[in-house]
């Protein structure tokens, strides 16, 4: 997927998806957990938003050194919008099923070689339906900055690859017995297709046993917190993971998720730019009480590049 050709005037301004990337935004790696949208909920702190309060929201943008030999159009601000969405692995701006636009706000234009902030609050509606991107669940930020006279696309957010657009994803989920019906748990993940109405798309899930020291140490600042933790597991579980494709009409459906070192699953599904729910599959037979699973879900287009991603991290307790 290329870059948003509404922004294509500006290479000067950019927002990390890994801490130090300076821009350029690996579509191979984890690029959705960016450390440049930090929310904070009045009560229930880091990566929570409390319904019914005014949430705070800092959005970080970078701008490149005046020896990067790199273009603008000089405008005297930069603006800076905020989205949530349902826990998704590809997301559309115009789709209100699929995203909610919190803010959109002009921000100082930092010097050459700077770091802009912008703050945002939130004020997140009480007694929403479960569906509608701003009620209680696991969420995901997205964050867009760009000099005030370009225009971006109204239908693509051009994840991963345009340097203005981060994305914050984590859902750590606890696993109490009574979530678990036969040692699995299902947890509902949203999607669509969006470039054309309707394309193939490859959905996979790949267990992290060996996380990189950028997602443990995002992983572990949350799971700390979370009381019954013990570890971040270093084998799999024994039974698997899987999507739930069967309304799907799925196609070169691969089932790598257990028994092998680096578990993962995958299948071939046709989507349209309408939202579409599937259900992720985890069976934690035989693990124990405390141990943390990371689990990174990711879509790509027929090309084989990457059109959204999401980080699950599921703790049994």
């Amino acid at each position: 997927m290329a870059n948003d050709p509404g922004l294509a005037g500006d290479t000067c301004y950019f927002m990390e998806a890994v801490s130090g990337d300076g821009g350029t935004h690996d579509p191979a790696g984890v690029w959705w957990l960016s450390p440049d949208i930090l929310l904070t909920g009045p009560v229930s702190g880091p990566d929570n938003a409390d319904p019914g309060q005014v949430n705070p929201v800092e959005v970080k943008f970078h701008r490149k050194a005046a020896n990067s030999d790199c273009t603008t159009p000089g405008d005297e601000s930069v603006t800076v919008e905020l989205w949530v969405g349902n826990p998704s692995l590809a997301m559309a701006p115009n789709n209100q099923a699929s995203t909610f636009a919190i803010q959109s706000i002009g921000g100082q234009v930092p010097a050459p070689g700077d770091i802009g902030t912008q703050h945002i609050d939130w004020s997140v509606p009480a007694g929403l339906p479960p569906d509608n991107p701003q009620a209680p669940g696991h969420k995901c930020l997205i964050a867009r900055c760009y000099p005030e006279s370009l225009t971006p696309s109204s239908k693509n957010f051009f994840l991963p690859d345009d340097p203005h657009v981060a994305q914050h994803n984590i859902c750590i989920v606890p696993c109490p017995q009574k979530k678990l019906v036969h040692n699995q748990l299902r947890f509902k993940i949203s999607t669509l297709n969006p470039g054309r109405e309707k394309e193939r798309a490859t959905l996979r899930a790949v267990l992290d046993v060996k996380p990189t020291d950028f997602v443990r140490r995002t992983v572990l600042t949350r799971l700390h917190k979370l009381h019954g933790f013990q570890q971040i597991a270093t084998a799999a579980p024994s039974q698997g993971f899987k999507f739930d494709l069967s309304a799907y009409n799925p196609a070169n459906v691969v089932d790598k998720s257990h028994g092998v070192p680096h578990p993962s699953f995958q299948g071939e599904v046709t989507l349209t730019t309408q939202v579409a729910h599937i259900d992720f599959i985890a069976d934690l037979t035989g693990t124990q009480a405390g141990d943390a699973f990371i689990y990174h879900l990711t879509q790509t287009d027929t090309g084989g590049h990457p059109q959204g991603g999401l980080t699950l991290v599921l703790v049994k307790l």
